[in-house]
Order: C-alpha cells, then structure tokens, then sequence
C-alpha cells in the first residue's frame, strides 16, 4: 500500500491505495489506529483523496444492485447490535457479502447484454457485441447486422418481414414491388420496395437512416387515448428520424448516411457529440462497461473516427485529448477519470 511518506507515487499507485482502502473500511471493524493512518493518507495529497472518491462512486452504482439481491434477514442482522449477532452469522458473512459484490458486479458489467438473451435465442440470426455479419434473406435481399444484433425473418407471399428484436442492421432491399418488405422495431414499421436503409433499436427508440431510396417510417401512436392511429414519414436518401412507443416520429434530420452507417466498413464516426455519449456509442462495440467518472458536463464536445480492430487504443487517445486516463479495472470494466 502506498503510505503518507512514500514520495512521488504513480497514478497507478495512487489507485491502489484507494482501492485498498476502500475495501478495508467497507469490511468493517477497522482499528481506530488503522482509522487514523487512512485519514492520514487521504489528507496527505488531493490525489489521494481524488482517487478515493472515485472508487467509492463506482461501487454506490453496485451497492444499489446488492440491495436488490440481498437476502431476507441481511439488512436487519446489518443493523443490529454488535454483541447480538451471532458469532457464526459473522463467519459466513464475509463470504456472503462477497459473493452477493462479485454478483452485483457482473450484472453491473454484463446486465444489458444478459437481458437480451431471450431475445437471441428466439433469432433467425444474431451477432456478439463487437461482432458484426452479413446476412443474405431468402429473397436475395441483404441484411448487415452491427454489434449485438438480433433479427426475426417472417416472409409470406404477399410481404417481406424481418423484426429487429435488438440492435441495429441495414438492410439493401432487392426490388420487388409485388412484395413490400418491412422491418418492424419498437412496435413501429419501415416499409421499402428496393432500396438501402438502417434501423437502430437503442432504449426504447427507433432510428431510421436511409442510404439510399425511399422508405415510409410508421409508428403507432396513442397519443389521443384509446383511438391508436398511424403516423407515417416519408424518408429519402440522407436523411433519419426516430421514433418511440407511443409517440409519432420525431423531426426528421439531414446527415451524412455513409458516416452513420461507417461500422460496415470497419470504423465509428462520432461528430459533435458531449464525451459521456461518445463513450456510449463506443460501449455498444466493446465487452463490458466504460464507466466515466467526475461531471461529465465540463468535458468539450467530441469528433473522432475509431477503428473497431483497435478501440481500445482509440479509446485511450478519445480520453488523452481530454487531459483523461483509462483504468481497466478488469478486462470488462474500464474506468475514464
């Protein structure tokens, strides 16, 4: 551990420490000497103190998911007096806290792609985070599907249907009049005869960027009640809307479609977007969680094309030109401070 005396410590050292101390007083029963040799450390350089609040935010993300999977009766044998806890209660909480912390943080790593498992297993096809595949539909129509992507197919004589269960995809639609093709997300439709569009479903919220062509974007909306109607757009070549449950579609909005849809060919494209997005976006790509740390807000605006066969590098540099260091903590928790 690093000590108030040691003299001019690395960052990496620094983080030791902290992480140190912090899983020492999280255990609890710390000697009043031990107490005091914490504070002094901590007060010994703002570094220090800096990196010791760091660590203790991120766990308050995963002690929020412990509470959840606490078992019945933990919570009041916690807060009851010392001397009435039974001794052999004691011995098995230390691995009881630690397995439910060991728990909390995968779910904190891994909850979102886990919570899409379901869907997967019903696909016709589907990609892994970071994985991108062509597909060729039994039209002869082509689906590209990006990172963490699921895609139901349901052809019938009359129409084409391909449902976007998660993630995103594009999609050149080999002309066929006789048989529109849809894709359906977020209960919302796009309908193309022959042409080139993506569909990304993110959050709740549908977006459609058309490369090429027309396409009719649909989405229910209920916002007069029981009296559902459809609200649809027309979309031409460069330009995306959105859309929610519920909602009609959003404005539509002019861009570069290629830019939008550069994953095809290997890259991301992020334009004037704050840091905490642009990390976001990056995450779809990427194992794990990219946690940043500290006001997200006093960070300027971002514009970068990374490479997906290097985003580790890519991130690194995204974060030295904001004057940031990356700490992976694990091979699937990076930290951004």
């Amino acid at each position: 551990m690093t000590e108030p005396g040691d003299r001019d410590p690395t960052s990496d050292q620094i983080d030791a420490a902290a992480q140190d101390w912090f899983l020492r007083l999280r255990a609890g029963d710390l000697p009043p000497e031990e107490q005091a040799r914490f504070q002094a450390w901590r007060d010994a350089d703002l570094r220090h103190r800096r990196a010791y609040e760091e660590v203790r935010s991120l766990w308050a993300e995963i002690d929020e998911l412990e509470h959840a999977f606490a078992p019945p009766g933990r919570e009041r044998l916690a807060q009851a007096p010392p001397q009435s806890r039974p001794r052999l209660a004691w011995r098995l909480a230390g691995p009881l806290v630690a397995g439910l912390a060991a728990a909390c943080l995968l779910l904190f790593v891994f909850g979102p792609a886990t919570s899409r498992l379901p869907a997967k297993l019903l696909a016709d096809h589907s990609t892994g985070i970071g994985e991108q595949r062509v597909v060729t539909l039994p039209d002869g129509s082509v689906a590209w599907l990006n990172t963490d992507t699921a895609i139901d197919i349901a052809y019938t004589g009359e129409r084409r249907r391909v449902k976007l269960l998660h993630g995103e995809a594009l999609f050149e639609v080999k002309k066929d009049a006789s048989r529109p093709f849809d894709v359906v997300a977020v209960d919302g439709r796009t309908t193309a005869v022959g042409t080139a569009f993506a569909v990304n479903d993110a959050d709740g919220s549908a977006t459609v960027t058309v490369t090429e062509g027309m396409v009719m974007v649909t989405s229910p909306d209920v916002s007069s009640g029981s009296n559902a109607r459809d609200t649809g757009i027309l979309l031409e070549a460069g330009q995306q809307v959105s859309y929610r449950r519920g909602a009609a579609p959003d404005v539509v909005r002019t861009l570069d479609a290629t830019a939008a849809t550069a994953w095809r060919h290997g890259s991301i494209v992020i334009r004037d977007r704050p840091l905490a997005e642009a990390l976001t976006e990056i995450g779809r790509y990427h194992d794990g969680r990219i946690v940043l740390l500290g006001n997200a807000s006093r960070y300027g605006a971002v514009t970068a094309r990374l490479a997906l066969a290097d985003l580790d590098g890519g991130i690194d540099a995204l974060a030295a030109t904001h004057g940031l260091s990356v700490t992976r903590v694990t091979n699937y928790l990076m930290i951004v401070r």
